[in-house]
């Protein structure tokens, strides 16, 4: 792009230009006349010695080579405002929104109890989290932040270690009078299990409902007595007996509840949980501040055997 660095202006024109779709709108944001964005676009076009637009009654489409110069304008254009969000928080206290996407059940189970003290340390910030087995989309700006098990190798995301969830079967005692006590994961079978998950979606934590093929042949899947995409729910059903559920032991309730952990013997699967963000925000000091609390405050709050696991920024 250093060629058309004395162009930049007609660059930005050209950006406003083809985001709007038409001269019309793009003269009435930009606050100038269709002739002169026309002129503007015209010069470049000249320059670059390529059609930047096709003109449609609908309205104008970019050629393939405007695609890519509108993809290069698109990504300086981002780091610019990047940057100066960034000088901004260098001058003022954190402030802005952060756009937080994790699983319903951490969104609602361990969120809440943790993200009020960071908004008291920091109130100019607003917080959007969306609780969702869907993980939303880092790369199309859906969100700043997503939680969740490790991505695939990506150079443009920044992943930190949070926490280990270390998954465990549980049940009531009323239950376990009732129906007896699963003795190896055989028994299972015979029993009336709780499973999370909406029979479309799959868990992002894909491990969730390992008691539906513990100890089975594979390809062979327990049929779950009950099937509930709310993590809240499960554990009310399996509070008041309706069966065997699997919990992480870092589950907030689980130590004021009289839930019976069973099979403890059993190979328990475990899952990591991981901050992610783009490389495009790491120099934005309020996703800086959201990592280092949730990274600090997590640790403090695991179980002994997690305590000297090594956490990544």
């Amino acid at each position: 792009m250093d060629k058309f660095s004395a162009h930049w202006d007609k660059l930005r024109t050209f950006y406003q230009v083809a985001s709007i779709g038409t001269f019309s709108g793009a003269a009435e944001v930009l606050n100038t006349s269709q002739s002169a964005l026309s002129r503007s676009i015209l010069t470049l076009e000249k320059y670059i010695q390529a059609r930047l637009f096709e003109r449609s009654p609908r309205g104008l489409i970019l050629t393939r080579q405007g695609e890519v110069l509108f993809e290069a304008v698109r990504k300086i254009n981002s780091e610019l405002m990047q940057a100066q969000v960034s000088l901004e928080e260098e001058e003022n206290d954190p402030a802005g929104p952060i756009k937080i996407s994790a699983t319903s059940s951490f969104a609602s189970l361990h969120l809440p109890l943790i993200m009020p003290e960071f908004l008291q340390l920091y109130p100019k910030i607003q917080l959007s989290i969306y609780g969702s087995d869907v993980t939303l989309n880092l790369h199309s700006n859906e969100v700043d932040v997503v939680i969740s098990p490790f991505m695939d190798s990506d150079d443009s995301l920044i992943q930190a270690y949070l926490m280990t969830f270390h998954l465990k079967l549980y049940a009531s005692k009323e239950y376990l009078d009732k129906f007896g006590v699963p003795k190896n994961p055989s028994d299972l079978d015979h029993h009336q299990l709780l499973a999370y998950g909406d029979h479309q979606t799959p868990h992002p934590f894909g491990q969730a409902n390992w008691h539906l093929t513990l100890g089975q042949k594979k390809g062979f899947v327990r049929q779950p007595h009950i099937m509930l995409n709310s993590a809240i729910g499960l554990f009310n059903f399996a509070v008041a007996g309706a069966g065997i559920v699997s919990l992480s032991e870092e589950h907030p309730f689980l130590s004021a509840s009289s839930l019976i952990e069973i099979l403890p013997s059993a190979e328990n699967p475990t899952i990591d949980a991981y901050f992610i963000h783009s490389s495009r925000t790491r120099k934005i000091k309020r996703i800086g501040l959201l990592k280092d609390f949730l990274l600090n405050r997590l640790k403090n709050n695991l179980p002994k055997d997690n305590k000297e696991r090594k956490f990544i920024k």
